[in-house]
């Protein structure tokens, strides 16, 4: 793995998919608990924020004691920069996401956001220069198809909320455009710490703002805390890190593309975890993902050279 790059960056898009995969399952639980969306993704994101502080303490500690590099903050400008994709970048797709899927099902939004893919490679072709090679417009194909199978089911169609979910997946495409020029430039804990503080920012000022109609709601249990905790770690400080990770390795477009791992481990989780049923549909469209997945990861395994975005 160590020595093929691209083998390693496939593996970390996986990872990140199984944890974001795994984030409506643990607000599902926080909301049993007595939470609403904004009081759950405030305390996502705090808590997020918490733990990547101790973790980038413990790395300038290991570094000093290698005599390493140590990780620094950067400089003002970076930092604003990485600072906007949390507050900006990140809050804006959650938030939208969160409030359209209280109109709509979660089949329908999942199928409307995975056309987020085919945004990115274009995006990526358009604005990097990245021209996509035939496996990954073969992959793409499979994935959207996959996508749209497993959704099933996709009635209860509210044209706002559809709206905001397109809004989310164009945004969203160009948020990893954005981050695969700018995380580059700052280690990944730190970079990492700065994107989770800008989103808990931008939710604790969302939270002050608006109506008492809409007030935040905290977890009321400690089972619906611990979902909280399991939401932060498993499903954003994880899947955010292997995602910037991965995306420095292979680039933004076959980054996209395994992304569409995530509803089906969103649909395993449920099967497992919510006693959600796994339908006839919902088995062969994971198929169809998964097989693209594992080509594209094939395809990669053979490419020795490392892939990054200038």
């Amino acid at each position: 793995m160590r020595k093929n790059p691209n083998a390693l960056g496939v593996a970390l898009i996986i990872i990140s998919s199984i944890g974001f995969g795994l984030a409506p399952t643990f607000a599902k639980f926080s909301y049993d608990s007595g939470a609403n969306a904004v009081g759950t993704l405030l305390a996502r994101f705090t808590t997020a924020t918490l733990l990547m502080l101790v973790v980038r303490k413990l790395v300038l500690r290991n570094s000093t004691a290698s005599g390493l590099v140590k990780p620094k903050w950067p400089a003002p400008k970076l930092f604003g920069q990485l600072f906007l994709l949390g507050a900006l970048g990140y809050f804006i797709a959650t938030i939208l996401y969160f409030t359209a899927i209280e109109n709509i099902d979660s089949g329908l939004a999942i199928t409307i956001f995975y056309c987020n893919p085919v945004i990115v490679v274009l995006l990526s072709w358009w604005l990097l220069g990245n021209k996509p090679s035939r496996i990954i417009i073969w992959c793409l194909a499979s994935t959207l198809v996959g996508v749209a199978i497993a959704a099933g089911q996709v009635g209860n169609a509210d044209t706002f909320s559809v709206v905001l979910v397109l809004i989310v997946a164009v945004e969203y495409a160009f948020y990893m455009i954005i981050s695969s020029k700018v995380l580059p430039k700052v280690d990944l804990p730190t970079g990492v710490t700065i994107v989770m503080f800008g989103a808990a920012s931008s939710f604790a000022i969302y939270s002050l703002v608006t109506p008492s109609s809409v007030a935040v709601v905290f977890p009321g249990t400690t089972a619906g805390w611990l979902s909280v905790f399991l939401l932060a770690v498993v499903a954003t400080v994880i899947p955010t890190a292997t995602l910037y990770g991965g995306m420095n390795l292979i680039g933004t477009g076959k980054t996209a593309i395994i992304q569409t791992f995530e509803p089906v481990a969103s649909i395993i989780a449920g099967v497992v975890f919510l006693s959600e049923p796994l339908t006839v549909p919902r088995i062969v469209g994971a198929t169809f993902v998964i097989a693209a997945v594992g080509v594209l990861a094939t395809a990669e395994s053979r490419n020795a050279a490392r892939i990054i975005h200038q």
